[in-house]
């Protein structure tokens, strides 16, 4: 299993992400100690910042000449971590990136009031950009990520989750984000309309293909890879796109054994017999390879959007080797 290392793509962005992070810094700092106390735990366990890098490098290929892509980064990550600790609770996760998530160490209120925080000030930051579109697909961006949170949990534990449920999810929890995040390079140059849509449905495609390798990774990777257990979807309720096909290809093995799960709790770890049946079943009903299929779709749909935009050669290269590197993830 391939870990993602995407340091040589943000290497000519590196400054500008050393600099997103001194701006995280500055916006979380307070003179409330809690929230000094959980910001801190925040960013030391941050992630890969591929959500801000996508601004960055946006920035960079559609020639934007200020500061202002380091501000929208910000802007970004803070919504997307905001989602993360809301997320927590709402799983009721104990792990994070391999860390003790903000709920398991401080409990389900002051994290959700912190990812609430989170929230404000990232719509301190965007209102403080003054530009009304970025404004939009803020709010567009957040409605949005939180319809599918709803959705989402509608759907819980529910053996007729539908795809139309599952794709619905996908696209407001995940790829609306990167959408956002793709679209601010062309919005703050002041692109021509087409372009800013070119570069819209880049990051969309991007996110479609990140959160379907990511649905993979809960089935094909261990739990030290992942920094969280192995099958957490399942457990958690979650009818993510290879469990939908299993049960459209097995529905009385798979309703069976899913049942017998969900029927435990989801603080009950799988058992290793049911892991190894569950893993067979799939094997047996290749109930993966539409999941893939469809990830190398998204993949190669976003290269051919951002072929459609004029800019910078460099960060344009970067741009269309980044979809084929998450799908690295799989392999």
């Amino acid at each position: 299993m391939a870990r993602l290392d995407l340091s040589r793509y943000f290497l000519p962005i590196a400054p500008k992400l050393m600099e997103v992070e001194t701006e995280l810094e500055r916006v979380l700092q307070s003179d409330v100690e809690v929230v000094r106390k959980l910001a801190d735990h925040v960013r030391g366990g941050r992630g890969k910042r591929l959500r801000p890098a996508l601004v960055m490098l946006s920035a960079r290929f559609c020639g934007l000449q200020n500061a202002e892509d380091v501000r929208f980064g910000a802007v970004f990550e803070l919504i997307h971590t905001a989602t993360l600790v809301h997320d927590d609770v709402i799983d009721h996760a104990q792990l994070r990136r391999g860390m003790p998530t903000l709920n398991r160490l401080w409990g389900n209120t002051l994290t959700v009031l912190f990812g609430d925080l989170l929230y404000l000030v990232a719509m301190g930051e965007a209102i403080a950009g003054r530009s009304w579109r970025m404004m939009e697909i803020f709010a567009e961006v957040t409605t949005r990520m939180i319809e599918g949170e709803l959705i989402q949990n509608d759907v819980l534990f529910k053996l007729d989750t539908s795809r139309k449920d599952y794709f619905d999810i996908q696209e407001r929890k995940t790829a609306l984000l990167f959408s956002g995040c793709t679209e601010t390079g062309a919005v703050l140059t002041g692109l021509a309309p087409a372009d800013c849509l070119a570069m819209r449905e880049y990051g969309l495609e991007v996110g479609r293909a990140f959160q379907l390798v990511d649905d993979l990774l809960d089935y094909t990777s261990t739990s030290d890879e992942l920094g969280k257990p192995a099958f957490s979807d399942l457990r958690e309720g979650k009818l993510t796109l290879p469990m939908l096909t299993l049960l459209e290809r097995a529905p009385d093995e798979a309703r069976a054994i899913i049942r017998s799960i969900w029927d435990r709790g989801e603080e009950v770890p799988i058992s290793t017999g049911e892991e190894v049946r569950l893993r067979a079943l799939i094997a047996r009903y290749d109930a993966l390879s539409e999941t893939r299929e469809l990830a190398l779709r998204a993949s190669r749909n976003a290269v051919a959007h951002v072929a459609n935009v004029a800019g910078d050669p460099a960060a344009g290269e970067l741009l269309r080797e980044i979809p084929e590197a998450l799908l690295s993830r799989s392999q």
